[in-house]
């Protein structure tokens, strides 16, 4: 099959079906990809956690392959249907879902620990989490030599996803960040940390706004004046863009190649970048390397390179703010 689930714990990476061995599947898996078949590595974000109840496990939700069967969760669509990883031998390439433990009772652990849950699991993101995905992607580099092992993360997976590039030897693929749940300045530090920078596609939405508030509320230990980078990365980084997903410009962009995108309702959702309809067929053609898809290219896009300023999707009429060509328009709203 197309689609491999991996199940981390605080010090070791398994298979996620039972009996089945981590390295021997993911070789036969992978001894099935043609040349040129994409290889990605999905991770969840905060409040997932595998082995969990079935709305809470990924493996359940997000990266089986019918996830609808969990009723009344507006979270679920499965990312491995809509990149395009079908239930073959192996031709669509290798879809592999990486679970990691990122939960923890908000109060719980404050009365505990002195942090809330979110500062416990931030923590983790970038320490035990970050130590298996790049024990993965390495092993995957190892599997299939020469092949790109690429990255798809949503919320505080993007942290998880940044933190393991200084970890890694051979350089990562593509990464697509979705919704970032990290600060600017500790990803452009992961970044300058990996062998080679990998390129960057950092999906943000105005959408998304409120939810970049609260990250920067309650995360541990952030600076005077520092921003997540669901305002764009705000430096300088020439394998790096910032797509704003929920913008007209960005939609009729992407439907001008041939990737049905709906248009974009929502005014507040964490979700919106996988439940929209054509959201996940976008991410696609960058996995799939279809043509002007890159990150060169849509760098080079004047129109794509603009942020709009926080709040515009509850004030529609604020203008869009011009940003440097590498998307940081946004400084404050």
């Amino acid at each position: 099959m197309a689609y491999f689930g991996v199940t981390a714990s605080g010090s070791e990476i398994g298979a996620a079906a039972p009996g089945e061995a981590l390295e021997a599947g993911l070789r036969r898996r992978l001894s099935r990809c043609p040349t040129g078949a994409p290889v990605v590595v999905l991770v969840h974000g905060f409040n997932f956690h595998p082995g969990g109840r079935a709305d809470s496990d990924p493996h359940c939700t997000l990266f089986a392959a019918e996830p609808g069967s969990v009723p009344g969760d507006r979270r679920v669509r499965s990312w491995p249907e809509g990149l395009g990883f079908l239930d073959d031998q192996g031709e669509s390439g290798l879809c592999v879902g990486f679970a990691w433990p990122a939960s923890a009772p908000f109060l719980g652990s404050l009365v505990t620990r002195g942090r809330t849950g979110f500062a416990c699991v931030y923590e983790r993101a970038g320490a035990s989490a970050a130590d298996r995905l790049a024990e993965l992607v390495a092993l995957l580099q190892r599997l299939a030599p020469g092949r790109p092992v690429d990255i798809l993360a949503h919320s505080l997976g993007a942290r998880v996803a940044l933190a393991a590039l200084g970890r890694l030897e051979t350089p990562a693929g593509k990464l697509i960040l979705l919704g970032a749940a990290e600060l600017g300045a500790r990803a452009a530090a992961f970044m300058q940390a990996a062998p080679e920078p990998p390129h960057v596609y950092n999906v943000t939405s105005r959408a998304n706004d409120l939810y970049d508030l609260a990250f920067e509320t309650f995360v541990p230990g952030r600076g005077r004046g520092e921003r997540a980078v669901g305002g764009g990365l705000g430096v300088e980084m020439p394998t790096w863009v910032d797509l704003q997903l929920d913008r007209a410009e960005v939609t009729d962009w992407i439907n001008g190649r041939g990737v049905p995108l709906g248009a974009s309702s929502a005014r507040l959702c964490h979700w919106d970048f996988y439940m929209r309809e054509g959201a996940l067929a976008a991410y696609q053609a960058i996995l799939r390397r279809q043509p002007g898809w890159d990150v060169a290219s849509l760098r080079a896009a004047p129109r794509l390179s603009v942020q709009e300023p926080r709040w515009s999707r509850l004030r529609p009429r604020l203008p869009a703010v011009p940003g440097p060509s590498f998307g940081g328009g946004l400084r404050r709203a």
